[in-house]
């Protein structure tokens, strides 16, 4: 992850809980693109704006952003968000931003959603899966519950999924959580505590690299 790593830490377990309310919000649905009206059809009532951030190909295991797409169809308006951060990853030093194609191993389209959707403002972003590859999008103007929150399992279960995953600081990524919420946080040696906005209390207890050992006396899954 190199570089990205302090930023997915910022980032993703907030972009996390807006991809929650952002799938309640959806419910169950089909995705229908136009590109020349640049909207994503969800429903006949659910029609949102849309921008293109780029796709993960099967074949090659990189990622491609849409703005180094050379055959590519997507009207120049559609990629606004994705030149935006170009240039602020150009700003802030971040290769995986800048370069046209990025292999899989060092930042996947996941990843870079995530961040990407906290940098640009979005409602979310949006896999869309085709033959070869996925296609990932940003999703904007949708008026999402801000009272859906994680409770401890659901903030517990997505950080064990990130673990799983990507290589990073968990203590650093949980507590950029709580200051997103804001949620105040006590830090104590190797334990972090917080209440959350539901009432339920969280203490985690790290390494010293800052991985969790336990979270309320229980590893992380």
């Amino acid at each position: 992850m190199t570089a990205l790593k302090p930023y997915f830490e910022r980032y993703a377990l907030a972009s996390l809980e807006k991809q929650a309310r952002l799938f309640s919000f959806l419910g169950e649905h089909l995705l229908d693109l136009d590109l020349d009206a640049g909207t994503a059809r969800f429903s006949d009532n659910l029609v949102f704006p849309f921008q293109v951030l780029g796709t993960e190909s099967d074949n090659s295991l990189t990622w491609l952003w849409a703005w180094a797409e050379e055959q590519t169809e997507i009207p120049p308006n559609l990629l606004t968000s994705a030149r935006e951060l170009r240039a602020w990853g150009e700003k802030e030093g971040l290769q995986e931003l800048t370069l046209p194609a990025v292999d899989l191993d060092r930042a996947d389209g996941t990843m870079l959603s995530l961040i990407a959707s906290e940098v640009c403002k979005a409602s979310g972003y949006y896999r869309d899966p085709y033959e070869g590859g996925t296609l990932f999008l940003l999703l904007s103007g949708i008026a999402l519950d801000d009272q859906l929150v994680f409770d401890r399992r659901s903030l517990v279960r997505q950080l064990a999924d990130l673990a799983s995953r990507y290589d990073f600081n968990h203590r650093n990524a949980l507590l950029s959580y709580f200051r997103a919420r804001p949620i105040p946080a006590a830090e104590a040696g190797d334990t972090v505590s917080a209440e959350l906005v539901n009432g339920e209390r969280l203490v985690a207890v790290f390494d010293a690299a800052g991985q969790v050992r336990t979270i309320n006396g229980e590893a992380l899954a």
